[in-house]
């Protein structure tokens, strides 16, 4: 096991160590340490995304949900008063996931003993009321205090602020946090009649938690929140932390597959590698008498296929449904000679193939744009299935078209030029930004392919996924558009009609985007 380790001992359990080893003094006189103090260990998954299925790490075989069950079950046989815990994005993914709007994710985080997980963006991804089912189904809770009902102010339905989890003994509070940008990157109607608070607001939110956990005599206290690090003591995640009360004991991370393992404003924060590929394992020594946590042993573990026997149960019920799927998604669409790969930060084979095929699918469209974050996976050479065309389109977004001026046009691509979203995706058009430049002068030219300046007063028909259409990745021009006509097309049938047409294709990077 690859292992990140991070041990905070307080003035008390130093003073309790610092006995010397000679001493002589009856029993009665000195209570052992493992009487006066017990042990609580917090096992946690970050951006577990469905990743029912092993990938790679560090050249090895790693995750997997069998893979990842047998390794929590191994930790919570020598640890007797464990807690398992997720902090969200944990049921969109690859097709064994998504084609099943997170049906099978739920199911097999029932069998693995999940506690219970934070609410993260992508749990909105199939509607409220798909969201609501799983909640129905899960025998664990979602959480995220920071979630409301727009119009009371309340929780909303399903959605608790915190859970009290009772370990022979020893009370534990796990507060939940979603991610503030949830309404960003999420379509509108998934998430209506929602609000999520802002990081300063959450950090409130949390911390009234806190007080309320208090009031109640629960004295460790852990945070799962949907945020992330990209760097110990940077991002988002670290922002919440410096506002947290310095009662929460432990802070898992989320959002960003990425681990690390530090702390911010004298709070340990650890964040596992994602994907099923690693966990967090933090021992919380906690005070019979007085409840505190007075010691914390935190690391990071990796999840090895070749180093464990899977879980039984767990593999039966991820081949239950790869089989469904087999049956559903191994169909041939066409044939690539080339790898068909992705990147968010410049033009790329794949958004020029989806892009290319979303513009073709209807006759008269000018454009066609699409968000670099909505293309999910890249593609080998060879023959394309459609389970690997799920797998780069997992959102079922649908086609829309509509009406945009020439400005509108050179608008919507400041938008997507290199933002924190990524670089909008092409087709129909040649363009170029400086990357130096300040919003809203980033842009340098639009040209159609031949090189001719695109007219800023004339009308040109576009087309694009409803995500983008209703303001998604803050493309707000887009809600701008005229005669919007969302055909309920699934992108991924557009890709299949330009496989059907075109196939076998050959998409390359050609020059419709410079960076200047």
């Amino acid at each position: 096991m690859l292992k990140a380790r991070l041990t905070i001992p307080t003035a008390l359990a130093a003073l309790a160590l610092a006995a010397p080893a000679a001493q002589a003094d009856p029993p009665r006189r000195a209570e052992p340490q493992a009487q006066r103090t017990v042990e609580v260990q917090i096992l946690g998954l970050n951006e577990t995304h469905g990743q029912l299925l092993p990938l790679r790490r560090d050249g090895r075989p790693a995750g997997g949900a069998a893979t990842l069950a047998a390794y929590l079950q191994r930790e919570e046989a020598e640890n007797r008063r464990t807690l398992i815990l997720d902090s969200g994005d944990f049921m969109q993914g690859p097709p064994i996931s998504s084609f099943f709007e997170g049906a099978s994710t739920v199911e097999a985080f029932n069998a693995i003993g999940v506690d219970s997980v934070a609410v993260g963006n992508h749990e909105f991804d199939y509607g409220q009321e798909a969201l609501q089912a799983r909640i129905q189904e899960a025998e664990f809770p979602f959480l995220a205090a920071n979630v409301r009902d727009a119009q009371t102010g309340e929780q909303p339905e399903g959605i608790r602020p915190y859970v009290i989890e009772r370990l022979r003994g020893v009370k534990v509070g796990v507060i939940g946090v979603g991610n503030p940008d949830t309404k960003n990157v999420t379509l509108p109607a998934a998430t209506e009649g929602l609000e999520f608070l802002d990081l300063e607001a959450s950090a409130e939110a949390v911390n009234d938690a806190v007080a309320e956990l208090r009031r109640r005599k629960v004295q460790t206290i852990v945070v799962a929140a949907h945020q992330g690090l990209t760097a110990p003591g940077e991002g988002d995640l670290a922002e919440l932390v410096r506002g947290l009360s310095r009662e929460v004991d432990l802070v898992l991370g989320g959002h960003i597959p990425l681990e690390f393992n530090t702390e911010i404003n004298e709070i340990p924060v650890v964040q596992p590698y994602g994907n099923t590929r690693g966990y967090a394992d933090a021992v919380l020594t906690v005070d019979r008498k007085t409840k505190d946590v007075v010691a914390s042993d935190v690391q990071t573990d990796a999840t090895f296929v070749d180093a464990i026997e899977p879980d039984r149960e767990v593999a039966a019920i991820v081949e239950r449904y790869q089989q469904q799927l087999r049956e559903a998604l191994s169909k041939v669409a066409g044939e690539t000679r080339s790898a068909i790969t992705r990147t968010r930060d410049a033009e790329s084979e794949m958004g020029n193939f989806v892009t290319d095929a979303m513009r073709t699918h209807l006759q008269g469209v000018d454009f066609a744009f699409t968000n670099a974050g909505g293309l999910r996976a890249d593609i080998d050479a060879g023959p394309i299935t459609l389970e690997e065309i799920y797998t780069v389109l997992p959102f079922n977004n649908t086609l829309v078209t509509m009406d945009l001026t020439g400005a509108q046009v050179r608008q919507v691509l400041e938008e997507g030029a290199g933002s924190r979203y990524g670089v909008v995706q092409v087709s129909g058009l040649r363009w170029a930004y400086d990357a130096d430049a300040p919003f809203g002068g980033r842009v340098t030219r639009v040209t159609l392919p031949g090189g001719t300046p695109i007219d800023p007063n004339a009308t040109y028909r576009i087309a694009t996924n409803n995500f983008m259409a209703s303001g998604g990745d803050q493309f707000t021009t887009l809600k701008q558009g005229r005669n919007v006509v969302d055909t309920g097309v699934n992108l991924v049938d557009t890709v299949v009609g330009l496989l059907e047409r075109s196939s076998p294709v050959d998409p390359q990077a050609e020059g419709r985007l410079t960076i200047e």
